[in-house]
């Protein structure tokens, strides 16, 4: 099988799974409470609404009811729903007054800066000293990098962000106390000065210590395999046989680096809630908070699709990286 159709293959299967969860979305939020006669719409009225006259409140309903459909039959009501998350009408927030799906193009690009850049340097960091670490395991300084590892991967990352924001940003005062405040996205100091700070940390601590000890573990397996000890043994350079032996220990690397880049956005949370970035876990959490279905709904799916296509991605990557692995 060819690649083009390996990858027309892996996409259809992907976008299988996102109409999956649709599904799953839909029954539990929408289609089940109908089932047991409760009116979705209900969920819809924003907090303000709620200490008004009886009368009023059931306007609302009715309003809500027939603007999202409720009073159809449930199948066009599915067919209705599909259709809108598929072209990104993704509703209106009555408690913000605008449509979601500006709420939710407002918040992504803070996230995207936030959980990126770091992303990116922490793997190629793990990969270096978890490599580095295999190829002079037993000596000091395999023990030197796999406690400092193990040491930072049971650190608590809240703690350490807490730690720093107020060392470096109440203290020292160099890094803003609330980053929204300085982001002009025109301006490349701006946002070096407010995401700087953010960006160590999540370097540092969020998913760099395991993605090093996987790197570390997984080389020093490949190191000891026979298609290793055959190369020695026909005279192949010692340069080119570690090139291999990282070559074929990046797979379980990049499936981890492309599983935490897929979820980041939506469990970045801490981060954003300390240094005041209105990102994508911000707004998760107080739509949570609020119960806020719309914009509730409209994020799972936007995070949900952002995670499959980076699977996806990641999908078309494996044969490039590892010649053995079969297109099929």
């Amino acid at each position: 099988m060819g690649f083009l159709s390996y990858a027309m293959r892996r996409a259809v299967e992907r976008f299988i799974l996102l109409l999956g969860l649709m599904i799953f979305l839909w029954f539990f939020v929408e289609a089940l409470p109908q089932l047991f006669g409760i009116n979705p719409a209900e969920w819809y009225i924003p907090f303000g609404m709620l200490g008004k006259s009886q009368e009023f409140y059931q306007s609302i309903i009715r309003s809500l009811t027939i603007e999202f459909g409720f009073n159809k039959p449930l199948y066009v009501q599915f067919i209705k729903y599909i259709y809108n998350l598929l072209t990104f009408n993704l509703g209106y927030d009555w408690m913000q007054h605008e449509p979601v799906v500006e709420e939710i193009m407002r918040a992504l690009p803070y996230t995207v800066v936030l959980t990126v850049p770091p992303l990116i340097f922490q793997t190629i960091l793990a990969i270096l000293l978890g490599s580095y670490s295999a190829l002079n395991r037993g000596k000091w300084i395999d023990h030197l990098i796999s406690n400092y590892l193990i040491i930072q991967y049971n650190i608590p990352g809240f703690f350490i962000a807490a730690i720093f924001w107020v060392l470096f940003a109440v203290a020292l005062k160099t890094a803003p106390l609330s980053a929204v405040a300085v982001i002009k996205w025109n301006n490349i100091g701006s946002i070096l000065s407010a995401y700087w700070l953010p960006w160590i940390i999540q370097t540092l601590i969020f998913g760099f210590p395991n993605r090093g000890i996987l790197m570390r573990n997984t080389m020093e397996d490949i190191l000891d395999s026979d298609f290793i000890k055959y190369e020695r043994l026909a005279g192949l350079r010692e340069q080119l046989i570690r090139n291999h032996a990282i070559r074929n220990s990046l797979i379980p690397i990049i499936t981890r680096t492309a599983i935490d880049l897929a979820f980041i956005l939506g469990g970045i949370y801490i981060l954003e809630y300390i240094f005041g970035i209105p990102g994508m876990g911000l707004l998760g959490v107080t739509a949570a908070l609020q119960l806020n279905i719309p914009l509730l709904v409209g994020s799972f799916y936007v995070l949900t699709l952002y995670a499959l296509v980076i699977l996806y991605i990641n999908d078309l990557i494996y044969p490039l990286i590892d010649p053995r692995i079969k297109l099929r």
